[in-house]
């Protein structure tokens, strides 16, 4: 028996140093989420250590017409103002030619409804010319003939204008006028004339200075 008591209290005497040792080293310290999860039996240490999944890289959006190296200038470069459409295409200005017929065209017309305005803006005041009844007429003369006319008009229409342009200051027009309608008297005509007028450019203005008329049928 007393060997008995002598073997555990040897026993003891040896692990009493090893439990002693092993109370003084310091455990870990826990990690701010144990110390969490110990105070909140809900959550789960193992949820709380798991780190969330990092965001995937977003692919950058494909370059846009506003955002190209062509419509924008880098910072190095000066800023330069692009030219619009409007300054590279210059503006269409119309010919001489086509600026005469169009004039002998509104000319023509005005006379179906006896109008004298275009005559008026483009006869100049020096105007000489002559009737297709051989009449020397001036500027006020032709305006008066227009004024006077009795003849209903169905149409009046050029046909066949030619315009040769000389220097730039001087024109010589050409052409055959068609005019349908009924006289004074009711009856039904369809006349022909062919003409020449002459064109001088005045202070950036055509004017008629010149012409002939004669009636063909």
């Amino acid at each position: 028996m007393k060997i008995t008591v002598l073997a555990l209290t040897a026993l003891f005497a040896t692990a009493a140093p090893f439990a002693f040792a092993q109370e003084d080293s310091p455990s870990p310290a826990a990690s701010p989420a144990e110390k969490s999860a110990s105070n909140d039996p809900t959550v789960s240490v193992t949820t709380e250590k798991t780190a969330p999944p990092s965001p995937k890289p977003t692919a950058s959006p494909s370059p846009t017409k506003s955002s190209s190296p062509a419509a924008k200038s880098s910072p190095s470069e000066s800023p330069t103002t692009s030219p619009s459409s409007a300054a590279v295409m210059p503006s269409k200005k119309s010919t001489p030619e086509a600026t005469i017929r169009d004039i002998e065209d509104k000319w023509e017309a005005s006379v179906k409804n006896h109008d004298q305005s275009v005559a008026q803006a483009y006869l100049a005041d020096d105007f000489r010319g002559v009737s297709s009844k051989g009449k020397v007429m001036n500027k006020s003369n032709l305006l008066s003939e227009i004024k006077k006319d009795t003849d209903v008009y169905e149409s009046t229409k050029n046909g066949k204008v030619d315009v040769r342009v000389f220097s730039g200051q001087f024109a010589v027009a050409t052409g055959i006028s068609n005019e349908v309608g009924k006289d004074k008297a009711g009856q039904a005509f369809k006349r022909t004339f062919r003409w020449t007028d002459v064109w001088a450019l005045r202070k950036d203005k055509w004017q008629c200075v010149a012409s002939q008329a004669m009636l063909v049928k």
